[in-house]
């Protein structure tokens, strides 16, 4: 019960801006992690029930609606955790808030929202059915990266520490890897004019979201430039 209380605590926290443990909650850069959070919190949400919906209306989606939602409330439960930590700096420019919301599932939320006709594509049963496997790979990789980073899990790129156990020893970013081939899925699963803006959309935005990300780190903790020389986006150097 407590992850399905967190996305509530969340909300609860950025609307009524109610204290909590962070002692600069009514900063504006705390004001910032609390909207960037809420917002995504609400598209998990959103995911979530969506997913329930589609699981219902069809057992094909089985193995694919039980990890999204699973997985789903994880992100709520460690975002609202790390709204509880101090981080050494924030990068709460705007234009990143911005790029860090439009590198979430946002815009493949609004795609399958729209629900706009499929492209006329060669052997699209089989391009669907490659979408669906390529969506569930991930998953194992996603949940090891999250109990890795446990309250680091941020929005907006934070300084919290350096993550460099598990997962994170073979590669600098697997959450990203996983989301850039969760929208490759996507686009294979629903291969619509909307999913194929959205999720090349989504992947452009989280590039630019990692190398702000990673321009932090190296700035506030200098260990992380010798992590970043000895280990890749995608396997060690």
């Amino acid at each position: 019960m407590g992850i399905l209380k967190q996305p509530f605590l969340t909300l609860k926290m950025l609307l009524m801006g109610e204290d909590c443990e962070v002692s600069t909650v009514q900063s504006k850069e705390q004001r910032f992690r609390f909207m960037a959070s809420g917002i995504v919190t609400l598209f998990l949400m959103i995911i979530i029930v969506r997913a329930a919906m589609m699981l219902v209306s069809s057992r094909e989606y089985l193995l694919w609606a039980i990890p999204v939602i699973a997985v789903s409330m994880l992100d709520i439960y460690f975002l609202t955790r790390s709204l509880l930590r101090e981080p050494k700096k924030i990068d709460t420019r705007l234009s990143t808030v911005v790029i860090s919301i439009g590198a979430t599932f946002g815009f493949s939320l609004v795609a399958i929202g729209i629900g706009d006709p499929a492209i006329d594509v060669p052997y699209i049963q089989v391009l669907q059915k490659v979408g669906k496997v390529l969506a569930i790979l991930p998953y194992p990789f996603v949940i090891w990266a999250l109990f890795c980073l446990k309250d680091c899990l941020t929005v907006v790129p934070e300084a919290h520490t350096v993550v460099a156990n598990g997962i994170y020893k073979y590669s600098r970013h697997p959450l990203y890897v996983c989301y850039i081939v969760w929208a490759i899925g996507n686009i294979m699963m629903f291969p619509t004019l909307s999913m194929l803006i959205g999720s090349t959309a989504q992947i452009i935005f989280l590039v630019v979201r990692l190398r702000l990300e990673e321009r932090l780190l190296i700035e506030i903790f200098p260990e992380y430039q010798e992590y970043f020389n000895r280990t890749g986006f995608l396997g060690k150097r």
